[in-house]
């Protein structure tokens, strides 16, 4: 039998869009650290929560600790990092490395927080993830692995992460084990991205196919949403089939598929139709 890699014995993350990494990495590991953040005030009732990757790390009988940036990892060999929600400082990486970082870009482009989403509001036709080393740059590192995919119009964002976490676990191997920089090709243009916030998740100022693609990008992080008749409705999916339940832009109608009203479940428009027109 094959002994597990385990070339990865630290992992940095903490939101959910971490698990799927964490539990790839944690199967081909015969003893994972994971670093995560400590609980924090959510919910109306404005309790302490642990995050997602504690959640999974209690569940699956994992060791974890809360991430200190004055803390020295005496026997990390190689740290990995997904959706960590910290920046480490210099002195911390000087201290800690090598850290690598898993980016959902093709790096240098869309460089930042956000850029499964940004692919999908420029249009782009390829895209993938690069794994780099973190120095004191954002996602500014050595590049040691980049792979690339199509996508096109009909592509939603929770595709490409999907995508991606296939992706990572079939060349997790190849990956853990050849942890030296690729020689950069350039073929990829440097740009940036922003984190977004709540209101520009709202459609209802835009055209139809600016529109779409917003509902596209913003699937797993938003969803995108409008104003209509009073009440704020979530517009998850949308169909080229004409229905009951026509939303008016500036240049013409969109017709919503996966929606949720204002204080409801999510539902198909065919069951909110049924129920409210």
């Amino acid at each position: 039998m094959v002994s597990p890699v385990l070339m990865f014995n630290y992992f940095f993350g903490s939101d959910l869009r971490s698990v799927q990494y964490l539990d790839i990495i944690n199967r081909n590991n015969d003893y994972l650290n994971v670093i995560t953040l400590p609980h924090k005030i959510s919910g109306r009732g404005r309790k302490l929560n642990p995050n997602p990757v504690e959640k999974f790390c209690i569940k699956n009988n994992i060791h974890f600790e809360y991430y200190d940036p004055n803390t020295v990892y005496e026997n990390m060999s190689t740290g990995i990092c997904v959706s960590f929600g910290r920046i480490f400082s210099e002195t911390f990486l000087m201290k800690n490395k090598p850290i690598y970082n898993i980016h959902l870009s093709l790096l240098p482009s869309y460089k930042g927080p956000s850029p499964v989403e940004f692919s999908i509001l420029n249009e782009e036709k390829i895209v993938g993830f690069s794994v780099f080393e973190i120095n004191n740059k954002i996602d500014d590192g050595k590049i040691v692995f980049q792979e690339s995919f199509s996508i096109d119009s009909d592509t939603y964002a929770s595709d490409i992460y999907e995508t991606i976490i296939s992706l990572f676990d079939n060349k997790y191997k190849q990956i853990s084990e050849n942890l030296t920089p690729e020689k950069c090709k350039n073929e990829y243009k440097l740009s940036y991205t922003k984190k977004f916030i709540k209101n520009d998740y709202n459609i209802l100022k835009y055209d139809v196919l600016t529109a779409k693609k917003m509902i596209r990008a913003f699937d797993v992080i938003g969803p995108a949403f409008l104003s209509y008749d009073e009440q704020i409705f979530k517009i998850h999916q949308y169909t080229e089939k004409k229905h009951a339940f026509p939303i008016e832009l500036t240049d013409g109608i969109l017709y919503p598929s996966i929606i949720t009203p204002q204080g409801k479940s999510k539902m198909k428009i065919e069951d909110y139709i049924r129920g409210n027109l």
